[in-house]
């Protein structure tokens, strides 16, 4: 029986999919979209090591509540398997729309961790930003807390296999994550910022739709960034953490207060692995 544990398309196939999958390509499941793998992104570690980030360690993803009996099997078997989920919706979403590994399927560790939790209990259409920046820089300076109990989930459950984090669509809350991840690992802004474009590649469809309907909805224009994976708000979002916080490991460490010994350990799994 797993742990629960609650903390306040075109993709690779046949073989290669049970390890790793191209840098940027989603994953071949037949029911959800824009499940990716953070591996094959140059870094360079702070001793000046290089390399390339590590398959079938870390995974960003939207909302799993879709996944077929054949996405399943494919999470079984991707990298050494699927070993904990960690969703970052809030408390509303995940009560009405919940995980299906929240109950504790194939043995994995479900961790619920809310992220913008006052925002998506309201409604979007009470509290439209101006643009996503403002609220990825939001998340930065005020959901320090969630962000150390993310960062804790994955190094407490996710060691020896795979760890998968999501929101409703993979985007913002996923995107913050994944660009600290990676600027952990030691990964060029640069590619940071191609990881969070090919968010777009797969979210495509119908947002335009959605954004015309909350624009009637609310009698104001939608900004694009709402619906779309819009790369100079991630570009913003990364000026402001080195401005404001030096680095992403200066952040986890001193603002989101997360022990040194976690961040070692998360980083190096990144690195190499395991």
């Amino acid at each position: 029986m797993a742990q629960v544990a609650h903390i306040g398309a075109s993709g690779c196939q046949g073989d290669e999919a049970a390890l790793a999958c191209a840098r940027g390509q989603q994953l071949a499941l037949a029911r959800v979209r824009n499940v990716r793998d953070l591996g094959g992104y140059t870094y360079r570690a702070e001793d000046g090591s290089q390399g390339e980030t590590a398959f079938g360690v870390f995974l960003r993803g939207p909302s799993l509540r879709r996944l077929g009996s054949r996405d399943f099997e494919v999470l079984r078997g991707y990298g050494q398997g699927l070993k904990c989920v960690v969703d970052l919706r809030s408390d509303f979403e995940a009560r009405h729309w919940p995980d299906p590994y929240a109950s504790g399927r194939d043995g994995v560790t479900y961790v619920h961790v809310p992220m913008l939790d006052r925002l998506h209990a309201k409604g979007i259409r009470d509290a439209i930003p101006d643009r996503m920046s403002t609220v990825y820089k939001s998340l930065l300076d005020n959901d320090a807390q969630s962000i150390h109990g993310v960062m804790e989930a994955i190094d407490r459950y996710g060691s020896g296999g795979c760890t998968l984090f999501h929101c409703r669509v993979g985007k913002d809350r996923t995107g913050v994550i994944a660009m600290l991840l990676l600027g952990l690992a030691g990964v060029s802004d640069a590619d940071i910022l191609e990881d969070f474009a090919a968010t777009q590649r797969y979210i495509g469809r119908g947002t335009g739709v959605q954004r015309v309907a909350l624009s009637i909805a609310t009698l104001r224009r939608a900004p694009r960034s709402l619906f779309e994976a819009v790369p100079v708000e991630m570009e913003q979002t990364l000026d402001y953490l080195h401005e404001r916080y030096g680095s992403a490991r200066a952040y986890l460490e001193d603002c989101a207060q997360v022990p040194a010994s976690v961040l070692d350990r998360i980083a190096r799994r990144l690195r190499v692995g395991g």
